[in-house]
């Protein structure tokens, strides 16, 4: 069988948090990238969102990448929190998510890029 049939480059979006959760715990790695809001001053690092990706999933024998885009729009606050800086409620929230990510699923902090994921898949399938 030749691998270029097992695999797509292709990265799947989806929307809902529950849906992605329950298949990246069936993925060969799991990988976030935060995004941090944009500041003059070096000191300051708050993170604006989080983007994740359970790579190595299976769908009829095919493995795919799928992404989830945690943001301020879809997050939780805590009550009260409208009292607080924005981006401190922001922020602490994205960091209570990559935690989760690191327990559940030993996540890992990094970046994808379509540069590098043909090589990323081809490691992927040839390790199961």
């Amino acid at each position: 069988m030749v691998h270029s049939e097992n695999y797509s480059e292709n990265v799947i979006e989806l929307e809902s948090l529950k849906e992605f959760m329950k298949y990246a715990k069936k993925a060969s790695l799991c990988i976030y990238e935060p995004e941090l809001f944009s500041s003059p001053f070096n000191n300051e690092i708050k993170i604006r969102s989080v983007s994740c990706y359970a790579i190595g999933v299976k769908f009829q024998a095919v493995s795919v990448i799928l992404k989830y885009q945690k943001t301020w729009q879809n997050s939780q606050f805590p009550p009260n929190s409208e009292k607080l800086n924005p981006k401190d409620v922001i922020d602490s929230s994205m960091r209570i998510f990559i935690n989760q990510l690191e327990h559940q699923f030993h996540a890992l902090k990094g970046k994808l890029s379509r540069d590098n994921m043909m090589p990323l898949w081809r490691d992927i399938i040839e390790y199961k």
